[in-house]
């Protein structure tokens, strides 16, 4: 089974595809808790007192996913939909 977005959570990997120093030095997606799926570029920084930290851009719609989640499966955070027994082909 492939890798499914989750609301809240995302992912980033190294942009391999950077011509520019302006483009993003990390690339991903994000799932917003709406259920839409959107571009994230991550470019790792410096504060003036010298500490490290990454600025996190969330751009576009990328995809529709699955259709929002109800209040109580928001509040959950898990999408859980149960099945009822006389579904099952056995």
């Amino acid at each position: 089974m492939g890798w499914e977005h989750k609301p809240n959570f995302g992912s980033a990997f190294i942009n391999k595809e950077k011509k520019e120093d302006w483009h993003a030095a990390f690339r991903g997606d994000v799932m917003l808790p709406d259920g839409t799926v959107h571009y994230l570029d991550l470019n790792p920084a410096t504060t003036k007192a010298g500490e490290q930290y990454f600025k996190i851009k969330i751009g576009k719609v990328k995809s529709i996913g699955a259709p929002p989640l109800s209040t109580h499966n928001q509040a959950k955070g898990n999408g859980y939909q149960p099945q009822a027994d006389e579904e099952i082909p056995f």
